[in-house]
């Protein structure tokens, strides 16, 4: 169904467009907005699979800020 809608591509040109959407994807700086939505579409099809959404990445955990600034002053 979906290589009805895509152009003739052989084997390895799918395989290659393919891990370079999803490179672009993962290394993408904002996950959630319109173009990564747009290429995660794209990928759906190359793959054969339905255009459901995909779950958003994991929240990364950033520690708090060490107090450096105030060990630095009281350094002086």
């Amino acid at each position: 169904m979906a290589n009805e809608y895509l152009l003739p591509l052989a084997d390895d040109e799918k395989s290659a467009l393919t891990a370079l959407l999803k490179r672009t994807i993962d290394a993408d700086r904002y996950p959630l907005s319109p173009r990564i939505g747009q290429l995660r579409g794209i990928l759906a099809k190359l793959e054969g699979t339905k255009s459901a959404p995909a779950p958003p990445p994991p929240l990364r955990h950033y520690a708090p800020p060490q107090h450096t600034a105030t060990r630095r002053r009281a350094q002086r």
